[in-house]
C-alpha cells in the first residue's frame, strides 16, 4: 500500500450545544503524515466504530470518562492496516486494532494495539460484535441475566450494535426475544432476518397498545437496557417476580444537562424493585476486557459468526469527513446496524 503524505485528522472543535451532539462540534484538519521511527508502527486507517458511549468524550464534563481536549483528534475504537514498521512484532500488511480515533494515520510504539484474527470474516467486526457492542451482550445474557430457556428477553434498540447480539444471543439460549426499535422497516427486518419474536416499533401509533399485548402475555424476565426510552417504561410494570435487569446503557440521557421533565418516578420505580424482588445491575463492558470470559467470548463468538448462528448488521458510513454526522445519527436513529466508517480500503 502506497503511504500518502497527508493526515486528515477529526478534532473536537467546540462543546455539544444540543442534547444530542451535532456535527458542528467537529472539525477537519490536514497534517503531514507522520515520519516513522526506531521500534514504531505506522498505521493507515482503514475503519472508525461509532457508539453512543462516545459523546461523553466530547462533553464538557463527563461521568464516563476524560473528555477530549478542543483541538485534540476524536477518540474512539479503529481498525488500520500497517504501512510501515520499524517494529519486530508488526509487519507491513498486518491488521490491527485500537484507539486511536479518527485520523487516516497513526504512529504507534507498538503499545496498545493488537494483530486482528486473519480467520475474522471482515476486519470492521472487531468494531462490533467482536468489540464492546458484542462482549457487552455476551455478558449482560450470560453473567447478569442468566437467560433460560422459555424466559421473556426484552431490550431496546434492537438493530443497534448491541441490541443485535441481544437478541441473537438470547435466542441461542432458548429464550423469547422482545425488542424494540425505531420504523416498520428496522422491526421487519429485525423479526424476518435475525429472527427476533416480537419487534416492537416505538414510533407507531399503536405502540402502547403493541406493548400492553405483548408484554401481558407472560410478562418480562430479562431486560437488557440500551437506552432506557419508552420500551423500558413500557415494560416495568410487567417485570416478573425475580426479573433481572442489566443496563448496557442510557442513550437516552446521554445529552440530558437535568433530570426528563414530568413526573418524578422514581418512588414508583423503588416499588417495582420491591414488589417484584428486582436484581439490578450496572454493566461497564471494560471492566471485564482482559479476563477469562473475554477469551471464552471470543471464542464463542467467532464460532457463532463462521458457522452462520450470528449474523452481523453494520450501518457503513463512507469516508472519515462523514464520521462526525454519522455519530450524530445515532442518536437519531438513522443507524441500521453498528455504525461504522469506511476510511479506506
Amino acid at each position: 500500500m502506497k503511504e500518502g503524505t497527508v493526515n486528515r485528522r477529526v478534532i473536537v472543535s467546540e462543546r455539544p450545544r444540543y442534547a444530542i451532539p451535532t456535527a458542528n462540534v467537529f472539525s477537519v484538519t490536514e497534517s503531514p503524515v507522520p515520519k516513522i521511527g526506531d521500534r514504531q508502527v505506522l498505521i493507515r486507517t482503514t475503519w472508525l466504530g461509532l457508539d453512543p458511549y462516545l459523546y461523553g468524550r466530547v462533553k464538557r464534563v463527563s461521568s464516563q470518562s476524560s473528555p477530549v481536549q478542543l483541538g485534540q483528534v476524536m477518540v474512539g475504537p479503529t481498525v488500520g492496516r500497517v504501512v510501515a514498521s520499524h517494529h519486530p512484532a508488526f509487519a507491513e500488511g498486518d491488521l490491527v486494532q485500537g484507539f486511536w480515533g479518527w485520523q487516516d494515520y497513526f504512529l504507534s510504539d507498538g503499545s496498545r494495539i493488537m494483530k486482528i484474527d486473519p480467520e475474522i470474516p471482515r476486519p470492521s467486526y472487531v468494531l462490533g460484535a467482536f468489540g464492546i457492542s458484542g462482549f457487552g451482550a455476551y455478558i449482560a445474557i450470560n453473567e447478569y441475566l442468566r437467560v433460560q430457556p422459555g424466559e421473556v428477553l426484552t431490550f431496546g434498540a434492537a438493530l443497534g450494535g448491541l441490541g443485535q447480539m441481544i437478541g441473537q444471543i438470547g435466542k441461542m439460549r432458548g429464550a423469547h426475544t422482545i425488542g424494540g426499535a425505531g420504523g416498520p422497516e428496522k422491526c421487519k427486518f429485525a423479526v424476518e432476518e435475525l429472527g427476533f419474536d416480537v419487534c416492537l416499533d416505538r414510533r407507531a401509533e399503536d405502540f402502547h397498545d403493541r406493548c400492553l399485548e405483548e408484554f401481558g402475555r407472560a410478562g418480562v424476565d430479562c431486560y437488557a437496557m440500551a437506552a432506557g426510552g419508552r420500551v423500558f417504561r413500557a415494560a416495568l410494570p410487567n417485570f416478573n417476580l425475580n426479573a433481572r435487569i442489566a443496563v448496557c446503557g442510557l442513550m437516552a440521557f446521554y445529552g440530558m444537562v437535568t433530570l426528563p421533565s414530568g413526573p418524578d418516578m422514581t418512588m414508583a420505580v423503588f416499588n417495582e424493585i420491591n414488589l417484584k424482588r428486582l436484581s439490578i445491575n450496572g454493566l461497564v463492558t471494560m471492566d471485564w476486557m482482559g479476563t477469562p470470559l473475554h477469551d471464552q467470548f471470543k471464542k464463542d463468538m467467532k464460532e457463532w459468526i463462521l458457522g452462520g448462528k450470528i449474523r452481523p448488521v453494520e450501518h457503513v458510513v463512507d469516508g472519515l469527513e462523514n464520521a462526525p454526522d454519522g455519530l450524530q445519527g445515532l442518536f437519531e436513529g438513522r443507524n441500521f446496524g453498528k455504525a461504522v466508517v469506511r476510511v479506506a480500503d
